[in-house]
């Protein structure tokens, strides 16, 4: 994310949790540095689940140590380390990430459980893209047509939702044919959002 995305955020009286990765070279070196020290750490968060053969661990270390990392990452105020376990009945796998966020929380319980649900919603919206629309089998490359396919799948996921399709394959089979069906939903969106 862009500093001067951070700049607008904190402007407009909005906070902020930014995964950092490795392509921004100098804040994930220095977010590693700052969080390496568990004595360090101001808190500690542990969460485990278990669901369809599946154990997951999720660690939530939260610092306050910023020092090194550039004042243009306006309103930073916490640093927090994610380290998660999922074993299943043919492996285990181990992940480290790293967030910055602009909120003065000492609990990292709270980090914890935004960060889960952000994920989740995340990975939610990439697996029904890629299973029930087949976004990773698209040909389409040329210009910008790529992404606005995937904007378009986008808007048609959050209007199904929205009008109560649990079901993205089932609500697919109800309105691929049936006229009256999108116009009904496409009508009771741009009515839900008529800005009077």
């Amino acid at each position: 994310m862009p500093k001067k995305t951070v700049e607008t955020i904190i402007a407009t009286g909005y906070q902020y949790i930014i995964q950092v990765k490795a392509n921004q070279k100098s804040l994930f070196k220095q977010v590693i540095i700052n969080t390496f020290d568990e004595k360090l750490c101001i808190d500690f968060f542990e969460d485990v689940s278990h669901a369809r053969g599946r154990f997951e661990t999720r660690k939530t270390f939260i610092y306050k140590n910023t020092h090194g990392i550039s004042s243009d990452w306006t309103g930073l105020k916490r640093l927090i380390r994610v380290e998660r376990t999922v074993t299943t009945k043919k492996k285990t796998s181990h992940e480290t990430a790293y967030y910055i966020s602009s909120i003065r929380s000492n609990k990292a319980s709270f980090f914890g459980n935004h960060i889960r649900s952000h994920w989740g919603i995340e990975n939610r919206l990439h697996w029904v893209k890629d299973v029930s629309m087949n976004e990773d089998k698209s040909k389409t490359v040329k210009g910008m047509a790529a992404e606005n396919i995937s904007i378009l799948r986008n808007i048609a996921i959050n209007i199904l939702r929205t009008n109560g399709y649990d079901s993205l394959k089932y609500a697919m089979e109800v309105c691929v044919n049936n006229l009256k069906e999108l116009v009904r939903l496409t009508k009771y969106e741009s009515e839900y959002y008529k800005i009077t």
